[in-house]
């Protein structure tokens, strides 16, 4: 109907380099929650102004009439991520090659250093033959230890949480006959109260739009992306991932995090769903950047496993 603006709310439905998605009403051609592509006019209403959520930056703008380009949406440093997946070289965390047995217990979460989470559970890779684990976790003002005999061990009720902005250091030692062995630490940093408040409001304001479940993880995936926070986005992709989702995209990137995260066989789980799905949508598009993702973990995994 003329004069209706038009609802774009899936990735399915544009053939184009997404820049971002409107978040209030007012454009002359979209509602809110439309996307929007790079290179795309918005004509506001009456002169007005419009909210606007750039992919590339996880930021929302207010804008007026124009074309969104990459000098109101820049596009992201992806060299300063926590690991940026076209470049293989570059993603430190992520380990060479695919050992058969682990000789010391790697922390695999917290994926990485910035967090929301005040009480991070700890998880790490098994060590063969091992019989007990104890956990360290230091902290400039307190620190705290435990022995278990699990691979997982969910933050102390009882223990001090971390505080905004404060950074700590995890270590996870093995007890194995009567050798106990150590993996590299993991560093772990809360976000400052006024981040975590932008981030929660950015979130809040992807929610109101009541978009599709998988529409709505890639986006606040753009958000916490932003700030590299690896734990909070695989989470919301997997909370998709659960309930069958059968869109490629979020398959793909969840593949990306668990790259970026040195999680390899998780990866290379997603990139292979995602190739299945990805046959029957004819997107050219994502199926290269699943190629790439299946191509990247393989070259690793074929790396000898000393750095």
């Amino acid at each position: 109907m003329a004069g209706v603006p038009l609802a774009r709310t899936r990735r399915n439905q544009v053939r184009c380099e997404l820049s971002g998605r409107l978040i209030s009403p007012g454009d002359k051609r979209l509602q809110a929650g439309s996307l929007v592509c790079d290179g795309e006019k918005i004509e506001v209403l009456n002169g007005g102004r419009i909210k606007f959520f750039c992919f590339s930056t996880g930021e929302i703008l207010d804008l007026s009439s124009g074309v969104v380009s990459s000098d109101i949406c820049a596009k992201s440093d992806l060299s300063k991520s926590a690991c940026y997946t076209g470049n293989g070289d570059f993603c430190s965390r992520t380990p060479k090659g695919r050992a058969e047995g682990n000789d010391e217990p790697t922390i695999i979460y917290p994926y990485v250093m910035p967090t929301l989470k005040p009480r991070p559970e700890i998880v790490w890779l098994s060590v063969t033959s091992a019989t007990s684990y104890k956990v360290r976790f230091d902290c400039y003002d307190f620190s705290w230890e435990r022995v278990i005999n699990q691979t997982r061990l969910a933050y102390p009720s009882e223990e001090k949480p971390l505080a905004s902005g404060q950074t700590c250091q995890i270590l996870v030692f093995a007890y194995k006959e009567d050798k106990i062995t150590g993996g590299n630490p993991s560093v772990i940093s809360l976000l400052p109260q006024n981040e975590v408040a932008q981030i929660k409001d950015a979130v809040n304001q992807i929610s109101k739009l009541k978009l599709p479940p998988d529409e709505a993880a890639l986006d606040f995936d753009a958000i916490f992306m932003s700030r590299d926070l690896l734990d909070e986005t695989i989470e919301q992709l997997n909370n998709v991932v659960s309930v069958g989702t059968k869109n490629p995209t979020v398959y793909r990137v969840l593949g990306d995090r668990y790259f970026q995260a040195g999680v390899l066989d998780q990866a290379k789980r997603q990139y292979l769903k995602a190739s299945e799905l990805v046959k029957t949508s004819n997107n050219l598009t994502e199926l290269r950047k699943v190629q790439e993702g299946l191509k990247l973990v393989d070259y690793y995994n074929q790396l000898p496993t000393s750095r």
